[in-house]
């Protein structure tokens, strides 16, 4: 009997990830017998780690920071969302050369229907410029959606790496990206959770949808306090969910239910 499939996680520090429990979760739903790990990689051990993953037969790896960029040199095909936004986060090791795609984005807009909310009828505001913020931007887009601001540490050095996508760069702290923060319905913290945002939650439309793309054990201290000040509120843990839906169809193109991914990790929470 061959051994079923294996996929990874990979992220350094990746001091703490749900994506084996849903990769399981995945592989139960389809009827398979799957294994998946967790791997601390650093970018310099990056193809070192791929290799070797590639070489014991894994189907495939996601990827989080500060991965998801350093990985395009390294494949032979990459889907079109993904060089725009140059974020990868779905790797597949296909005998022809490895692949790569990016689920975070379609996910997103995928846990936004469930919320009932369309992209073509929120403001979006993003408080960090990273890749996942840039998938996340670049779906919204192709989605419906109006151009999001987005909050940079450096407007200038991210300018670059946004100029596919429709989007307005502000500096971190400017009154410009706080009079937007403060209309957004749909402000969308794209930082760790030990970074400081300088953003009050009372200062946040009433009506917003508030999203954390961090989680851990429980939901986050920005989500906690937006749900403190009435605001509705989610951590990353459902982005995790729909974007692991979308990757395993990817790796084994079939659907694959959401509930029992979802079941996995208790979400909603």
């Amino acid at each position: 009997m061959s051994p079923g499939p294996a996929l990874a996680v990979l992220g350094d520090p990746l001091a703490y990830t749900r994506s084996p429990e849903l990769h399981r979760a995945g592989f139960a739903s389809l009827g398979l017998d799957g294994h998946s790990e967790a791997r601390r990689t650093a970018p310099a051990e990056l193809e070192t780690t791929l290799r070797e993953l590639a070489a014991r037969g894994f189907t495939g790896v996601n990827l989080t920071a500060p991965l998801k960029e350093a990985v395009l040199p390294l494949l032979a095909r990459v889907a079109e969302p993904a060089r725009r936004a140059r974020s990868v986060n779905t790797v597949g090791f296909a005998a022809d050369g490895w692949w790569g795609d990016t689920t975070d984005g379609p996910g997103f807009v995928d846990l936004l229907a469930t919320l009932g909310r369309e992209p073509a009828r929120e403001r979006v505001v993003f408080l960090g410029a990273g890749g996942a913020a840039r998938s996340l931007a670049l779906a919204l887009g192709d989605a419906g959606g109006a151009g999001a601001v987005v909050g940079a540490r450096d407007p200038g050095v991210a300018r670059e790496a946004w100029r596919e996508i429709d989007a307005r760069l502000e500096a971190w702290g400017s009154p410009e990206l706080e009079a937007a923060t403060a209309s957004a319905t749909l402000p969308v913290r794209a930082v760790p959770s030990e970074v400081a945002t300088d953003v009050e939650v009372s200062r946040l439309a009433p009506s917003a949808l508030c999203i954390d793309l961090a989680y851990g054990p429980e939901p986050t201290p920005w989500v906690m306090a937006a749900r403190a000040a009435g605001r509705e509120a989610y951590d990353g843990l459902g982005l995790l969910v729909f974007q692991a839906r979308r990757s395993l169809t990817l790796w084994f193109s079939r659907p694959v239910p959401v509930d029992p991914l979802a079941r996995a990790v208790g979400w909603p929470r």
